[in-house]
């Protein structure tokens, strides 16, 4: 079945789609299936003159963009091209839960990657279901547990410090560079992190969506050694979630103008790899201007 209730869109960029598609007229629904709202959609446009419906998953794209010569969803087969060209990559393992068994396996894989690592399924996900900052094999089965929720492939990589940024290319040009920075803490040895999260929402642009202290959030804290309960050191930066951006009470900011030159020769011969006419590549910069 569908739904046209736009509050059950199963992310901030579906809904903000959503919306834009009501801006236009156009009708959009979700798909419902056994009662549970899916990150799948529909809406009624002219296609060829006729009327008809567009199925689409989060985001609508014309289907002559869609001609991918490989799976480039595919994170390790991504990263198996970009290596092969020489684009940077982290340090990374490829995990599967049919062949992937034993503490020891765990245990040597952690021991070849430089800590903090990264626990994600190897396709798709959003940031779903995606560890971060992982420092012991505690932390690291447990990541494997969560993410293996929406995959039975996985991705385990070096954790890379700085800036997730998102570029965007047209017909192999530059059209957008975004950074995108979560919602961060500085302690100033009096506060607990709960308060300066309170604190710090009371003073947020009301385009900044509030930080909601949800599970997730609570764990990606204490992977740092904190509980929300927990006065923040003086001069101490604590980054609250794995997220990015003001729909996550962070910071997004346009920075194409700013961008170092140095960086598109890179992102062009990425293009290049996946012959796509419209790409987004997510990069880790610690100052994209530099």
């Amino acid at each position: 079945m569908f739904s046209g209730d736009i509050e059950k869109a199963n992310n901030f960029r579906s809904k903000i789609i959503w919306e834009e598609a009501k801006k236009r007229g156009i009708i959009m629904e979700q798909v419902i299936f056994l009662g549970k709202p899916l990150d799948q959609y529909r809406a009624f446009l002219k296609i060829k003159n006729k009327d008809k419906f567009f199925y689409f998953e989060s985001i609508p794209i014309k289907p002559e963009f869609l001609n991918m010569s490989k799976n480039w969803d595919d994170k390790v087969i991504l990263k198996q091209e970009f290596k092969k060209y020489g684009i940077p990559i982290p340090n990374y393992f490829e995990l599967s839960l049919f062949t992937f068994f034993g503490f020891r396996n765990i245990e040597k894989i952690f021991s070849k990657l430089e800590k903090p690592i990264i626990v994600k399924p190897r396709i798709g996900s959003r940031g779903r279901h995606t560890i971060t900052n992982i420092n012991s094999l505690k932390q690291f089965r447990e990541g494997i547990n969560i993410a293996s929720q929406i995959c039975s492939y996985l991705i385990v990589e070096e954790h890379l410090r700085g800036n997730v940024c998102r570029a965007t290319l047209v017909n192999g040009v530059l059209a957008g560079f975004y950074v995108g920075q979560a919602p961060t803490l500085l302690g100033d040895g009096k506060k607990t992190i709960k308060e300066l999260i309170e604190e710090k929402d009371s003073k947020r642009h009301n385009r900044v969506e509030p930080i909601r202290i949800s599970k997730e959030l609570e764990d990606h804290v204490l992977r740092s050694g904190f509980t929300v309960g927990d006065i923040l050191p003086l001069g101490v930066s604590l980054s609250l979630t794995h997220r990015i951006g003001r729909l996550f009470g962070g910071v997004t900011k346009e920075r194409l103008d700013d961008l170092h030159p140095s960086f598109i020769p890179i992102l062009k011969e990425a293009t290049k790899i996946v012959g796509l006419s419209v790409v987004g590549f997510d990069c880790i910069i610690p100052d994209p201007t530099k």
